[in-house]
C-alpha cells in the first residue's frame, strides 16, 4: 500500500501542499504569539483545519480559476506552467485562506477587519512565494524521487 501512495501521480504535489501549509502555520502561529508562547498544541489544532481548508480551496476554487485563466490567456499560456500555475494559485489560496482565518481568529483591530486583512494577506503572501518555490518544493520533490527511487514500483496487477 506504501508503494502505490509513494507512486500515485499527485503524491508530490499532495506532500508538498501539506509541507506547505505546516510551515506557513507554523510561521503565522510565530508571528501572532511570538517565539516564547507558540506551542505545539495550537498547531497540533490548527494544521489539520488549516490543510483540509487549503485543500478543498485548492480543489474546488483555486485550481479551477487558474486553469481557465490558463486556458484562456494568450500571455498566461506563453508563461513556463510550473511556475504560473502554482504563483497563481498561492495567491488565490492565500487571499481566501487568510481571509476565513483572519474572521474566524478574531486577528484583527474590531471595525479594522480590512486593513489587518490586507496587512495578513500581505505578509503571508511575501513569505509563502520564496519559501514555496525556493525551499519547500525542491526539497519535497527531491525527497519524493529518492524515496520512489528506494521503494520499488508497484506491480501492475496490485493496481
Amino acid at each position: 500500500m506504501i508503494r502505490k501512495i509513494i507512486h500515485h501521480p499527485e503524491a508530490s504535489g499532495l506532500a508538498v501542499m501539506a509541507t506547505m501549509v505546516f510551515c506557513m502555520s507554523n510561521y503565522n502561529l510565530v508571528w501572532r504569539y511570538g517565539f516564547g508562547n507558540h506551542h505545539f498544541q495550537h498547531e497540533a489544532v490548527i494544521y489539520p483545519i488549516a490543510l483540509t481548508l487549503v485543500f478543498l480551496t485548492k480543489k474546488f476554487i483555486s485550481g479551477p480559476i487558474v486553469g481557465h485563466l490558463h486556458k484562456r490567456s494568450q500571455w498566461l499560456s506563453q508563461q513556463p506552467r510550473h511556475i504560473s500555475f502554482p504563483f497563481l494559485v498561492i495567491s488565490c489560496n492565500t487571499l481566501i485562506v487568510i481571509a476565513v482565518t483572519t474572521l474566524v481568529f478574531k486577528n484583527y483591530v474590531p471595525s479594522h477587519y480590512l486593513f489587518d486583512y490586507l496587512r495578513n494577506w500581505i505578509r503571508a503572501f511575501v513569505v509563502a512565494i520564496p519559501v514555496f518555490f525556493f525551499i519547500v518544493r525542491p526539497l519535497v520533490t527531491r525527497f519524493m524521487k529518492w524515496l520512489q527511487s528506494k521503494v520499488a514500483a508497484p506491480m501492475l496487477e496490485e493496481m
